[in-house]
């Protein structure tokens, strides 16, 4: 990699200058997109401006940019007194509650790094992510939904040599210090000596683990502040546009498009933590919401929703849509019964808005197509096999980005950071796309959910697409599995609607209406009660697989035991 000394072989990726060229970075910034600026900058433009106006609401409490500011510089400087020297890792496991804010903007003000943590995830999970990057205080919930995280948190401690602190949001247990009480004097600290450079390494946050372990995606201060630069230029958000979050703050998506886009454009931040369709709509109506940018699953539910129980009035003007598929009837019904755009975007955690589609897009393009490269965002379609190949417009390939938005790499992973990002900067993200003779991207599939049956390249959304129209299939997941013949074949999972049952035939026989050919049928059903999902709405396939090598292991036990081959 450019620049590469023994820190960047090692994968710790401290600074752009490991994954940047020189002539790369000179140019981000004379174009504008890398600045000297931090979010706590942006923050204080916020205060100067506009101190009394709200900063972010939740369903507890509301509290301005004042406010903010106030109770940042006092957390940030209790977090220095803890010990906490400048580089390490706070790692961030809260909900979509003000305290998340608070924290995050205090972590980086007082010069150290945060990991954000999904609340989904548990003990194995968290401990692994935390001592990849050796973190030393580790925030979470007292309690949320049905998980006491106090207990949890002393499993994590025990499995996590570097871990110094556990600050708890409500009452702490033994040996762990309420949040609320950290409160201390900024005049005490020389928070400002402590300011990082804009182009070190920022942030953590893994991977969803949808095919293969979690990987610890490292972005700087400068790459951070890209994508929400392009939403505000692109869309015009303001003060006047408020920012509706449903998604997990936690997760790249609410982060970068909730957090950051509303401190970059003053707008107020409303955060939604437990996910109730009805509650979207009240929220958004109550609080003056314009924009959010979130998962397929919720604009889905707010339409049936409103179908069902009307819609009050809002100003939801954008619902930028990712990480699922966008069905055409979904983009007809958000517009036509809710008076919402939804704009496709497409984008992943290291690169995370590459492209998206815009209100004067055809009809055509909206609703088949995942949007056109943002400003100083690159674009190509790679040979999967030789990425050295160019592809032209309509063939499909492996996608691929460079701009100022693309990560360093995966932080204590140099193996896997090679095998993602090129010399010259190019992220190639394993996704299946193609480009149009004018530039528009349309997603086709993940590399890896390419079933290659005798030779026969099967993608399993276009079939996960159909089988989904089914009336008697409420979700379903298409997966390889070996095949001994063909090498690999089609295994279909299946959520049947209101516990209707459902055969591999009568399915099939729905698949050949539909005009698919035969080669593409599943060969196999698995019902499931519940598919597994990252908060953001993607199926994960790696726990799929996990539970076809269980049963795997269980038939083969089975066999040994009765004397069977």
């Amino acid at each position: 990699m450019p620049g590469e000394d023994s820190s960047s072989s090692q994968g710790l990726l401290e600074h752009a200058t490991d994954a940047y060229s020189d002539e790369q970075i000179r140019r981000f910034k004379a174009d504008g997109w890398w600045q000297d600026t931090l979010l706590i900058d942006d923050l204080r433009v916020n205060v100067r401006s506009r101190p009394d106006a709200d900063a972010v609401v939740d369903r507890f409490r509301r509290v301005t940019w004042a406010q903010l500011d106030r109770r940042v510089e006092r957390l940030a400087t209790a977090l220095v007194d803890l010990g906490l020297a400048p580089g390490e890792f706070v790692a961030i496991q809260l909900p979509n509650w003000i305290e998340f804010v608070e924290v995050y903007l205090a972590v980086q003000r007082a010069g150290l790094r945060p990991l954000t943590l999904m609340p989904i995830y548990r003990a194995h999970d968290v401990s692994y992510m935390l001592n990849k990057c050796h973190a030393r205080a580790y925030v979470v919930a007292s309690k949320y939904r049905s998980t006491d995280f106090t207990v949890m948190a002393e499993h994590v401690r025990r499995a996590v040599p570097s871990l110094a602190h556990v600050l708890v949001a409500g009452d702490p247990g033994p040996g762990q210090l309420r949040l609320q009480d950290l409160d201390a004097d900024p005049r005490t600290a020389d928070l400002d000596a402590r300011r990082p450079d804009p182009d070190s390494l920022s942030r953590l946050a893994f991977t969803s683990g949808t095919t293969a372990l979690p990987k610890a995606v490292a972005h700087t201060h400068n790459t951070d502040r890209v994508s929400p630069q392009w939403l505000r230029m692109t869309l015009g958000l303001s003060p006047d546009t408020p920012i509706w979050m449903p998604s997990p703050i936690s997760h790249v998506t609410g982060l970068l498009f909730g957090l950051y886009t509303s401190v970059l454009c003053g707008a107020k931040l409303i955060l939604q933590d437990i996910w109730e369709p009805r509650a979207a709509l009240d929220l958004i109506s109550a609080e003056g919401a314009a924009f959010t940018l979130s998962a397929t699953p919720f604009i889905a539910a707010m339409v049936e929703e409103g179908r069902s129980n009307g819609v009050p009035p809002h100003r939801l003007r954008y619902f930028c849509c990712g990480g699922a598929p966008v069905p055409e009837d979904l983009v007809r019904d958000a517009r036509s019964e809710l008076g919402i755009n939804v704009l496709r975007v497409f984008g992943v955690s290291e690169a995370p808005l590459n492209t998206m589609s815009y209100v004067g897009d055809s009809w055509q393009r909206l609703v088949s197509r995942d949007g056109r490269p943002m400003p100083g965002c690159s674009v190509k379609i790679v040979d999967q096999d030789n990425r050295s190949s160019t592809l032209g417009p309509s063939e499909v390939g492996e996608y691929a980005t460079r701009g100022p938005h693309v990560f360093l790499g995966y932080y204590g992973d140099p193996e896997r950071t090679h095998e993602s990002r090129d010399r010259d900067g190019w992220y190639y993200s394993g996704d299946l796309c193609c480009l149009d003779e004018d530039g528009y991207v349309r997603y086709v599939d993940r590399i890896k959910d390419i079933i290659n049956r005798g030779g026969v390249k099967i993608s399993a959304l276009e079939v996960e697409n159909l089988m989904a129209e089914h009336p008697l299939v409420e979700r379903a997941a298409v997966v390889a599995v070996p095949d001994s013949r063909l090498g690999e074949h089609a295994l279909a999972f299946v959520v049947p609607k209101h516990g209707q049952s459902l055969s591999l035939s009568q399915l099939c026989e729905f698949l050949e209406q539909q005009g698919i050919t035969r080669q593409k049928w599943p060969e196999e059903i698995e019902f499931i009660e519940e598919l597994p999902t990252t908060a953001t709405g993607k199926i994960q396939k790696a726990k799929l697989r996990d539970l076809l090598a269980a049963r795997d292991l269980a038939t083969a036990a089975a066999h040994e035991q009765s004397g069977r081959p």
